[in-house]
């Protein structure tokens, strides 16, 4: 069986690539002339040069495709505009290349985002049955791809939802641990009672390839997720994973949002997309963003099997081998 990967040079994509290969599946990521393959390296996967705005070679890259795995996407823009054209425009692309030169495929598989359904107004945690009501940008960007996944009638499609996605290659969750690393404090915006759900990324490719791998999946959208905590948690996670203690540090909104306009101007200034910028502040400012998995659970057998405190410990080893926070058990203020 073949599959084809797209965002496979990524953090998410490239976690799925292994798993793919793992399973016995023969591999083909999709990548461009320029994308970095160190991820990728060692891995038995074949790469094909097809960027998502080439309409003809993606129908050539995708022909021979029994399964395709959409988990290319932008997450860090400047307009609205932009998050549509890279994260919808795109999707339509490669799925008018698999419906004009694809005539074996067996399941399309859609990673989305809890974003396309937006924040959670009430504690109940939110499920796939919740009215959309994403913020502008990225979560409407991501809605409005699902939708043109759901419009392929004649397709076998699945589409899954994953909340915060942390564990190794994550760049994003860098910053956070890099904070309580060297100044002892995990800021936070709002309440540290305020929940979130996080997924793993080992949870997250064995959501996906449950999806792949069931029929009752075909035409169905799943959440996906290893838990739901409360800021104070993450907190006292990240005090074990680093091993040392990490104050909670409560941020006011004003404040949020003048970081990030800061981050802002600076990705203005460099050119270079920032972590913390306008919308991640916005998002963060919510009340909460939490999801259920349990029709994954009840249809799927999904069961996630990260803990928190074991998958921060993970993430934490991870970046300090690589070098992108400094050696665990090194003194705060070390060089």
């Amino acid at each position: 069986m073949k599959a084809v990967v797209t965002g496979a040079t990524g953090f998410v994509g490239s976690h799925l690539a292994e798993r793919l290969v793992a399973e016995g599946l023969e591999v083909v990521c999709l990548v461009r002339q320029t994308s970095s393959l160190v991820w990728l390296e060692g891995l038995d996967v074949e790469t094909r040069i097809a960027p998502l705005e080439d309409t003809e070679a993606l129908a050539k890259a995708v022909a021979d495709a029994h399964a395709v795995f959409h988990a290319a996407g932008v997450t860090r823009e400047r307009t609205p505009e932009a998050y549509m054209k890279a994260n919808v425009e795109n999707t339509r692309r490669l799925l008018d290349a698999i419906e004009r030169s694809c005539d074996g495929l067996q399941r399309f598989v859609y990673v989305s985002s809890q974003s396309a359904a937006g924040p959670t107004p009430t504690p109940e945690p939110l499920d796939e049955t919740a009215e959309p009501h994403p913020l502008p940008g990225y979560g409407a960007s991501k809605l409005a791809a699902e939708r043109l996944v759901a419009g392929c009638g004649g397709m076998p499609w699945t589409i899954v939802r994953p909340p915060a996605v942390y564990g190794p290659r994550d760049p994003n969750f860098v910053t956070l641990f890099r904070t309580a690393q060297r100044l002892g404090i995990c800021p936070i915006l709002g309440s540290a009672d305020k929940e979130l759900t996080l997924v793993h990324v080992a949870d997250l490719v064995e959501g996906i390839w449950l999806t792949a791998t069931h029929d009752t999946a075909v035409g169905q959208t799943y959440c996906i997720g290893s838990g739901t905590h409360t800021w104070r948690e993450v907190a006292r996670g990240l005090e074990a994973a680093l091993g040392r203690r990490v104050r909670q540090l409560a941020v006011p909104g004003l404040l949020a949002r003048l970081i990030g306009e800061l981050g802002e101007l600076t990705w203005t200034l460099t050119g270079k997309p920032q972590i913390i910028c306008r919308r991640k502040v916005r998002d963060a400012l919510q009340p909460r963003w939490t999801s259920t998995w349990a029709k994954a659970e009840r249809e799927l057998g999904y069961r996630p099997k990260v803990s928190l405190e074991d998958g921060l410990r993970e993430t934490a080893r991870w970046y300090a081998d690589q070098g992108w926070i400094r050696p665990l058990g090194a003194a705060p203020n070390a060089d």
